[in-house]
């Protein structure tokens, strides 16, 4: 008696690991599938996706070459596996920069981008920018003043209260502002400060936004003597975060009712970030 084995097509076989990943039945994974749309994807856990694509290979270096659906990013890991012709050339005088071999880097630099975004201080121009994010109506109701609208030059005068770094984040391919990441209300004596961040709505379920905090936390864990960075997160913004409890940070507390907006009151939840869970980690290199 013999058992013929069929192989699982590689394709298929990619569809089991991510259907693990995202804790959910290969069903709900077809070709035509949404990953933001259907599969209703936050920033954290686009982000776990595209660390999944980049340890099979498969670099994504800008918002615009996301993959929209399974179908495509199935597609991506196919492509990675074909044979391709590369050709290396050696450094020479007046090679293009992009053509030249990069100086390995000092371990002792901090690192402030990525493939995808970088941090930058921030300089007069992007007042206006911040202070859209603050006060727009998409993102100024989850942001710093709760929906309120503050003159600019109070806005502008209490842009460094409390604050111990913070950053606007910027798109490498064309250096436009999409977001705000700042440490506050830091005591360290005590070696812990807090975090937060906002931006643009076109960001949601990108992966940006949650690679840009992961780096700006591994910045600070580098350059500053943390124990751990706190995180307040009103319930009106925990359904976007709530996919990294356990893995990218602990819930230590969660006050009841704290907060109130759109006619009803929603709890904050205190969570923390340890030093110990970023120090180890390679600096994300995909939006």
């Amino acid at each position: 008696m013999t058992t013929d084995f069929v192989a699982t097509p590689p394709r298929e076989r990619a569809r089991t690991e991510l259907a693990a990943l995202l804790d959910v039945q290969e069903t709900a994974l077809d070709d035509q599938a949404s990953l933001r749309d259907e599969l209703a994807l936050d920033s954290l856990t686009m982000m776990r996706v595209i660390a999944w694509l980049q340890g099979r290979g498969v670099t994504i270096e800008a918002e615009g070459l996301l993959p929209a659906t399974v179908g495509e990013l199935l597609s991506r890991l196919e492509e990675r596996g074909r044979p391709r012709l590369s050709v290396r050339v050696g450094g020479v005088p007046g090679m293009p920069e992009h053509l030249t071999p990069k100086r390995p880097r000092d371990p002792l630099v901090p690192v402030l981008e990525t493939n995808a975004l970088r941090l930058t201080p921030l300089i007069g121009e992007d007042l206006g920018f911040l202070y859209a994010l603050a006060v727009e109506p998409e993102t100024g109701f989850r942001w710093r003043y709760r929906g309120s609208i503050p003159p600019i030059e109070r806005f502008k005068a209490e842009l460094w209260n409390q604050v111990l770094l913070q950053y606007v984040v910027r798109r490498i391919e064309d250096n436009s502002p999409v977001g705000h990441v700042v440490a506050y209300g830091d005591e360290l004596s005590l070696r812990h400060t807090y975090v937060g961040a906002v931006f643009h709505p076109d960001s949601a379920g990108t992966g940006l936004a949650a690679q840009a905090v992961s780096l700006f936390v591994r910045h600070l864990f580098h350059t500053f003597p943390l124990n751990k960075i706190y995180m307040e997160i009103p319930g009106v913004n925990w359904p976007q975060l709530q996919s990294g409890q356990g893995s990218l940070f602990r819930v230590e507390g969660v006050l009841r009712d704290h907060d109130y907006y759109a006619g009803r009151l929603w709890d904050k939840y205190v969570c923390a970030l340890y030093a110990d869970d970023f120090l180890d980690e390679e600096t994300p290199t995909a939006p």
